[in-house]
């Protein structure tokens, strides 16, 4: 049976993913530190799982890469770009293009490391 809701297909891919991190575990008994710690793994990869589901689902790496593919067009000269990544795969792409467009010419800089906010913003 298809599930209907995205919690349903949570709980569907936590059913699969629960008996092989128990596997880990043995059969030995789990005090509550190592039934916490077990939990969270098992919350953690459900929750990349749903997480990839929905980035290939809703196409986004696609979405993105054409975004970095027409900035140039479209972006003002002397403008900025401003990108907020979520994860490693996005983090990837964006530095990527950057890069690249730096060392073409096509961007005058890039940032090589993480702009974090102050305290003030």
């Amino acid at each position: 049976q298809i599930p209907e809701t995205t919690t349903e297909l949570a709980d569907r891919v936590r059913d699969i993913v629960r008996p092989l991190i128990e596997k880990q575990h043995g059969n030995r008994k789990m005090n509550k530190s190592e039934t916490n710690k077990m939990k969270k793994r098992l919350d953690s990869t459900v929750a990349r799982v749903m997480q990839a589901i929905r980035i290939e689902v809703n196409g986004e790496f696609e979405v993105l890469e054409k975004l970095l593919q027409d900035l140039p067009e479209v972006l003002a000269p002397g403008g900025k770009a401003v990108f907020l990544t979520f994860h490693s795969g996005e983090d990837r792409r964006v530095k990527k293009s950057f890069k690249s467009g730096f060392k073409s010419g096509m961007y005058s800089a890039w940032s090589r490391d993480v702009v974090r906010p102050s305290k003030e913003e």
